[in-house]
């Protein structure tokens, strides 16, 4: 029998959180300052995520942290701390793009639940074994899957997944977007990203917002998905507040109680409800193959919100608006340049009408807005949010745990046991007492369960409490109380919290030998490298004989003709495969014997990675292109001839299956250069410099020298982030 889905709701903030959990969602994601995918949000603090935890405890709730970014070798330790710390508090998973945190949370904190990010790009039945084998429990597929295939994976599924519903679309493939970074070095692979894609481009046939993706939208299909099995839906928005918050999750909620029969009679009320969610024009997606070119609307400034007015003057301590919609104290804005680059949000906390202090300005009206903001001229003005319920004081008088316990309750004739679960050396608590039997009404574990949850104090609270009464004894409400009490006083006196863990490099055996690699696919000129099934053949060095790349994306309904091909090269006698994504493992498995190397767009920027995938058999892993020479040169020396470096070759900055308004040469507004090239299914964005870094005074390393989509000793070449730390 099918169950009804997880709504999974974001939370930028505590009171974002509390919002989506009293509109009927049943869990909620949400970061610390660092290491997750929106670092660009307020995000929460240790305290707050105590606070966090223990409402979700008490209203039966959960709470995932994403810690799902690309994580370098200089933050190995700070991410173990950090994971360290906030486990304690034992967060119902752990969202996780970097396959190097997954070794970390193996090795360090086994008893977490871990969730492979949409990040880590997994988009076929092969993605999710292979995850499977390494304990993953909930995969968060692609979200650039159709419906049929998501309906395809379903069936082979072993393991939960999650696929989003509402909410903002990046262009590009997720975990492999390289744009922002190579515009200025703020890495969307680190929560950095500064939205290139919603930025105005020139063509020789126009001008137009040719990345900028409509917003998505899954009202109708929520049926389709509790069919499918679906274990979770995900709704996007950390970057949004609360009013944002509360109405998508009204909507969805409406939905999926509602019995499929009666859905057209409920479908207006939500569709209603979530058009005051202020965000871009709705769309499928990539759900729905038939409408891939018509997800972006290039003549369209790709801002979420409704258009409100345009700034008609600045000063000092804010500027005029001329309002088309009406906007008052409270209410949230985004002051947006026409060249589409991100301008700042502001709250309208101070309004001034032919100077004199005002509530609120009306349609068609002018008046002051007072911000401290840089806000460009003739801006464009857009209502991200208005006021919504505030939790201020239910914040304040929430508990802020360091830890939480997991309790199990054995109630005997006479005595109690309380285990806490999961913790390495907390001796089990034993209270001694004498039950009478029930003559009428005897204690259930029910009455232990409520009575524990309130076990703890200021720094100890308790996540879950399971009990089992070994017998029918009279235990009164008073008594439960009272050894609730006693445990507290054992715990006070027992109570250790686990070691910080230290992070030691483990010992690894690994080749010495460096070796110098040329790519030059055959026959795959102008081919994106995400398809070309008939062409994975790879010319290299001669000394190093002949591999083959594998397409770093397949989607499921071709995974069967990759097999099969993967299968004639090794009868063959290809003997050496290129990795580029995680699924492939599982698909090479069938062959053991195999010579295998990692590859772009396969990211590894730390120890704990490049262990990783040595213990899944790779033989070199190549070692990620957005990284900084100090990066690049520490995993260097410690791999040796087992880490390559990518050195040259014109890398797909974007890569994705809408099928873009445009082809061919285009520029951004300071001039820099791109082509498009179209594809089926991948259409790829190059950059008219190539990737071109120095290689001479590293340790010694194998190299690689790509010239797939590059000629050697190209003019126009850029060093990306080797000479600036990647944010």
């Amino acid at each position: 029998m099918k169950t009804t889905p997880e709504l999974l709701a974001p939370a930028g903030d505590l009171n974002a959180a509390i919002t989506a959990f009293e509109n009927g969602a049943d869990a909620v994601y949400a970061g610390l300052g660092k290491f997750n995918a929106r670092e660009r949000t307020e995000n929460f603090s240790f305290e707050e995520y105590g606070k966090l935890m223990a409402y979700a405890a008490k209203h039966g709730k959960k709470v995932y942290l994403t810690f799902n970014t690309l994580i370098k070798e200089d933050e190995v330790q700070e991410a173990l701390d950090m994971l360290s710390r906030i486990t304690r508090l034992l967060p119902d998973a752990v969202i996780v793009q970097d396959i190097g945190v997954i070794a970390l949370l193996k090795r360090y904190f086994p008893h977490i639940p871990i969730h492979a990010s949409t990040q880590m790009g997994i988009h076929n039945s092969a993605g999710m074994a292979w995850a499977k084998s390494w304990g993953i429990e909930r995969v968060i597929l692609e979200r650039q899957i159709s419906m049929e295939e998501l309906m395809e994976i379903q069936k082979h599924a072993e393991l939960e997944t999650e696929v989003f519903i509402h909410g903002a679309l990046c262009c590009s493939l997720s975990g492999v977007c390289l744009f922002s970074s190579w515009m200025g070095g703020h890495s969307g692979n680190r929560g950095k990203c500064k939205q290139p894609c919603r930025r105005r481009y020139f063509s020789p046939d126009g001008n137009g917002f040719f990345f900028s993706m409509n917003d998505l939208y899954m009202l109708e299909d929520i049926p389709a998905l509790k069919r499918a099995g679906v274990h979770s839906l995900k709704i996007e928005g950390r970057l949004r507040k609360s009013d944002y918050v509360a109405a998508v999750v009204q909507a969805y909620r409406m939905m999926l109680d509602t019995e499929e029969k009666d859905i057209p009679s409920v479908l207006p009320e939500a569709r209603a409800i979530l058009s005051g969610a202020l965000g871009r024009k709705w769309s499928s997606g990539f759900y729905e193959k038939a409408n891939y070119g018509d997800i972006i609307e290039s003549d369209r400034l790709g801002v979420s919100g409704k258009h409100a007015g345009r700034v008609t003057g600045l000063s000092s301590n804010g500027f005029t608006l001329q309002a088309l919609q009406p906007l008052k104290l409270g209410d949230k804005i985004r002051v947006q340049p026409k060249s589409g680059e991100e301008g700042p949000a502001v709250t309208i906390t101070k309004i001034t009408k032919n100077g004199k202090p005002a509530t609120r300005i009306g349609a068609r009206e002018s008046g002051f807005i007072h911000c401290d903001k840089a806000v460009a001229n003739d801006g464009m003005v857009y209502k991200i949010g208005a006021s919504a319920k505030e939790y201020g004081r239910l914040i304040e008088q929430l508990p802020a745990p360091e830890f939480l316990l997991r309790l199990q309750i054995d109630v005997a004739a006479d005595s109690v046991d309380v285990l806490v679960a999961q913790h390495p050396h907390l001796p089990a608590c034993r209270i001694a007492a004498e039950f009478p039997p029930a003559e009428n009404r005897a204690v259930d574990a029910d009455a232990f369960i409520s009575e524990f949850m309130k076990a703890g104090n200021e720094r100890i609270g308790v996540k879950t409490v399971s009990a089992e009464v070994q017998g029918d004894f009279f235990i009164s409400q008073r008594d439960i109380r009272k050894l609730r009490q006693a445990f507290d006083h054992w715990l006070n006196e027992h109570y250790v919290p686990v070691a910080d863990p230290v992070f030691i490099a483990e010992a690894v055996s690994v080749s010495n030998t460096p070796a110098v690699h040329t790519l030059a696919v055959r026959n795959a000129a102008h081919l994106p490298r995400g398809f070309s099934y008939d062409a994975l053949a790879v010319t290299e060095d001669p000394k190093n004989g002949e591999a083959v790349i594998l397409p770093a994306f397949c989607p499921e309904d071709a995974l069967s003709a990759l097999k099969a091909r993967i299968a004639r090269l090794v009868q063959g006698g290809v003997t050496a495969f290129r990795v580029t994504a995680l699924y492939q493992f599982e698909l090479l498995k069938a062959y053991p014997g195999l010579t295998l190397h990692t590859s772009f767009p396969l990211p590894v920027t730390n120890s704990p990675a490049c262990d990783m995938l040595l213990q899944e058999g790779a033989k070199q892993v190549q070692l990620w292109v957005e990284l900084e020479e100090t990066a690049l040169k520490t995993l260097a020396a410690r791999y040796g001839g087992a880490a390559e470096i990518y050195r040259y070759g014109r890398l797909p900055i974007l890569q994705t299956r809408a099928k873009l308004p445009v082809s061919g040469a285009i520029t951004d507004a300071r001039g820099a250069g791109f082509t498009v090239v179209p594809g089926d299914p991948l259409t790829e964005l190059y950059p008219e410099a190539v990737f071109s870094i120095p290689t001479e005074d590293f340790p010694p390393v194998s190299t690689c020298t790509d010239l797939t989509y590059a000629k050697p000793g190209e003019k126009t070449v850029s060093r990306f982030n080797f000479d600036r730390e990647m944010a």
